[in-house]
């Protein structure tokens, strides 16, 4: 949490995974996450591992603390007269959890979005990024691989998600950042898989005249 206070972000996106276990378990682990500041917007969503657990809870906790949550939803930020959408689907595996009013919905997220405004996606797992492409996101932000986290499951992870970890092209318009977290699941260590904080750089896209490359 220091540390990313120390960059003095705009935006802050958690894009899922929090913990295993109810809120009332790791409520002490999660806590830094209030103490974390961004001059516009604090953002997230749901990964998988919340659905093993208590996703609603953590859902809730989440707004309890100041982030914005976005529950099949978006916000619209703004700075220096430029807008971007935030928008954010639940996890993947959120439809078979069974809870009611959960699962990725790509067009809730985006209903109402000004299609003139740069989209921003947060969905935990990369292979989301089809749907992503599909609504025209612009980048999508996500997560879960983990970059693979110990030496040589990165392979393992290739065979269900599209990329394991940093940024990729998805169709003309959509690109892809996957991060390999924090944290990390199971044994704490990684092998040739560092954590990490991402931090981005928003551009607005050149169309025209001689500084285009």
């Amino acid at each position: 949490a220091a540390a990313v206070n120390e960059l003095r972000p705009d935006i802050v996106a958690h894009v899922g995974d929090i913990a295993d276990g109810p809120v009332e378990l790791r409520r002490g682990q999660a806590a830094p996450l209030a103490t974390m500041e961004a001059g516009l917007a604090r953002v997230y969503v749901t990964g998988n591992h919340e659905y093993l657990g208590e996703a609603q809870g953590w859902l809730d906790y989440m707004d309890s603390i100041g982030w914005k949550t976005l529950h099949n939803e978006h916000v619209v930020v703004e700075r220096g007269g430029d807008r971007l959408v935030l928008a954010g689907v639940d996890d993947a595996t959120a439809e078979s959890a069974e809870l009611s009013g959960h699962g990725a919905d790509f067009d809730d997220a985006l209903a109402g979005v000004d299609p003139g405004l740069p989209v921003l996606m947060l969905a935990h797992q990369p292979k989301q990024v089809f749907e992503s492409a599909a609504a025209g996101v612009d980048l999508q932000i996500a997560g879960h691989t983990h970059g693979g986290q110990i030496w040589p499951f990165n392979y393992l992870v290739r065979l269900d998600q599209p990329t394991v970890h940093g940024l990729s092209r998805h169709g003309e318009r959509t690109q892809l950042y996957t991060s390999r977290g924090s944290g990390f699941w199971g044994p704490p260590f990684r092998i040739f898989a560092p954590s990490e904080i991402t931090v981005i750089t928003l551009h607005s896209a050149c169309t025209a005249g001689p500084a285009c490359v």
